[in-house]
């Protein structure tokens, strides 16, 4: 990755890939990326900051995911140094038990003036995109600030949704599920660079951590996209998001 050019990652929580049983697991996993991933990034040269949550496939739990967030907050992992998000929150299958967990990691982002990073669901997005937005229509307190928002893979019919909201948009490029740089290139020809950034992963399937130096070089190719337009997506519109957060310390 730091041979490909990547000088910063922001990584957040993810499922653990079997169901938790405790949570001290929870509290494992947040201090090892917190810390040993952290120091082995930046024996790469590279920048390390981290998402803290409890994620979407792991929020249908009860009591565990309630427990779970009582530790998060009380024992302030999400004050620690290197955590700039409450993240990915969101939908796995959509239901009550998912939203609740989500509406209470909303709502401990707000009290703590913290961005949020939001998962969309793999399947039926535009009903996750949907309830996302009865969620934000019914915040009659304006405690969601939408600029320190952003929503992660989107698709083409959730991309203008997300956008019309006035939150971010993460584009998630993968092998073969998910988005090809060829559809996340269609969109950003669409809905312009404006609020759209591109992601990727190092994950349970078939996925490529340098998807986002694949899809500048692609970009490139296509002779459809000038310099400043595939920095804006790969680079500056991330920085611009982290940013908000006085703990992101890297600047390009």
């Amino acid at each position: 990755m730091s041979k490909a050019g990547i000088e910063v990652i922001v990584q957040p929580s993810f499922w653990l890939g079997a169901p938790r049983r405790f949570v001290g697991t929870f509290e494992d996993y947040w201090e090892h990326m917190i810390t040993f991933e952290t120091v082995r990034a930046k024996e790469f040269g590279i920048e390390h900051f981290v998402c803290v949550s409890v994620n979407p496939k792991e929020a249908a739990e009860r009591p565990l995911a309630l427990d779970a967030l009582e530790a998060m907050v009380s024992k302030g992992y999400l004050d620690r140094e290197r955590v700039v998000a409450i993240g990915e929150i969101g939908y796995n299958l959509i239901n009550d038990l998912e939203e609740e967990i989500f509406i209470k990691q909303m709502d401990i982002a707000s009290e703590k003036n913290m961005l949020t990073t939001i998962h969309l669901p793999h399947k039926n997005k535009p009903e996750g995109i949907r309830r996302i937005e009865k969620i934000l229509r019914e915040d009659n307190k304006k405690m969601y600030v939408r600029k320190k928002i952003l929503v992660d893979h989107n698709v083409e019919e959730t991309v203008g949704q997300t956008l019309e909201m006035g939150m971010w948009a993460g584009l998630s490029v993968y092998p073969f599920t998910k988005l090809s740089p060829e559809r996340a290139m269609k969109i950003i020809k669409k809905h312009g660079t404006e609020r759209i950034m591109i992601h990727s992963a190092a994950d349970w399937g078939i996925s490529d951590p340098l998807s986002v130096p694949l899809v500048a070089r692609e970009m490139r190719r296509s002779g459809e996209f000038g310099a400043g337009e595939i920095e804006k997506v790969t680079l500056y519109n991330p920085y611009e998001f982290f940013k908000q957060s006085p703990k992101f310390t890297w600047k390009p």
